[in-house]
């Protein structure tokens, strides 16, 4: 089978189960999640799932929001018992509304962030906020809870945080030289770039310069909700025929007749699925980002994050 008829036959399984409540764009990233992870999307287990959030979780919780079936999903694939995967998201959530996190929806989504182990959360939550202080002396107004992801995440990578915010800031500074739009997508995008190391290389602004005209040399969309994905692609180095098998493997994806209306949503899975045979972790990391509309740029969002952590997590394995 391929890699079209996968995608295909899993969104067939998830909209049948889903139904027509849920923005179809969500519905093909999440098919794209499942294929790129290499799972089998399961009815029953995700039902399980997504009934026992909607007990455990209060009426108006975020996780019974528009988000719910993203949250299902990541835990779907995480291959906890069914109640354990539920209860120790609510755990995480809990633990930072403690540490005085606003609970809303990117807090469950940093949550998704965090470590199994519950000894490591102190320490996870502690570097997520001084991140997130760091990076509010830089940008006051920008930064805010829809960072709470993202600086969960990078927070737990090796390197000095306010270093980091510093290094964000001057890429951000830069990106707008060079004709990137100012707003929280340049923000999320001069996030990214420090993935792979937290200090200033000027290289990768030009990385992200050739991408960005790369890509509209072929016609693919790089407005503002591409902007995080492009920044990955510079952060991982990605050499010129790895960035070809993307346009390659984006082209086969949007040609496809469910993608006709939403080609932008083809970039993030042609990104996962190009890279996870990659020896390097890194290279294996990433497949949705926020490129679509504003209405799921949160959910892409949190499916470019969920699945570096769970690609990351099986390379670590695989190479031990």
């Amino acid at each position: 089978m391929t890699v079209n008829e996968k995608i295909e036959r899993t969104y067939n399984a998830l909209k049948k189960d889903l139904g027509w409540t849920v923005d179809k764009r969500v519905t093909l990233s999440l098919a794209g999640y499942y294929v790129t992870l290499e799972r089998e999307f399961n009815e029953k287990r995700y039902n399980e799932i997504s009934t026992h959030i909607k007990k455990s979780a209060g009426m108006f919780s975020p996780l019974r929001s528009h988000l719910h079936p993203l949250f299902v999903s990541t835990l779907d694939v995480s291959d906890m018992e069914v109640k354990q995967a539920v209860d120790l998201l609510i755990e995480k959530a809990e633990a930072l509304k403690a540490a005085s996190f606003k609970m809303n929806s990117y807090a469950y989504l940093a949550a998704l962030m965090m470590s199994n182990d519950k000894e490591n959360w102190p320490g996870e939550i502690k570097h997520a906020e001084q991140l997130m202080a760091d990076m509010k002396k830089h940008h006051r107004f920008l930064t805010s809870t829809d960072d709470y992801p993202y600086a969960m995440f990078l927070g737990q990578l090796e390197g000095d945080t306010a270093l980091r915010a510093e290094t964000m800031n001057r890429y951000y500074k830069e990106l707008k030289g060079h004709k990137f739009y100012a707003g929280n997508e340049l923000q999320w995008m001069s996030q990214v770039i420090t993935y792979t190391n937290p200090t200033y290389e000027e290289s990768l602004i030009q990385r992200a310069v050739i991408i960005r005209d790369g890509f509209k040399s072929v016609k693919i969309k790089t407005s503002m909700p591409q902007y995080p994905i492009i920044g990955f692609m510079a952060a991982l180095k990605l050499e010129e025929d790895q960035l070809n098998e993307i346009v390659t493997t984006y082209e086969s994806i949007a040609s496809m007749k469910l993608f006709s209306w939403y080609k932008e949503s083809a970039l993030p899975i042609a990104f996962g699925l190009s890279l996870r045979t990659s020896k390097d972790i890194y290279a294996t990391a990433a497949i949705s980002m926020a490129t679509s509309l504003k209405l799921i740029l949160q959910a892409q969002q949190a499916m470019m994050i969920s699945t570096i952590a769970a690609t990351s997590v099986a390379a670590s394995s695989s190479n031990n």
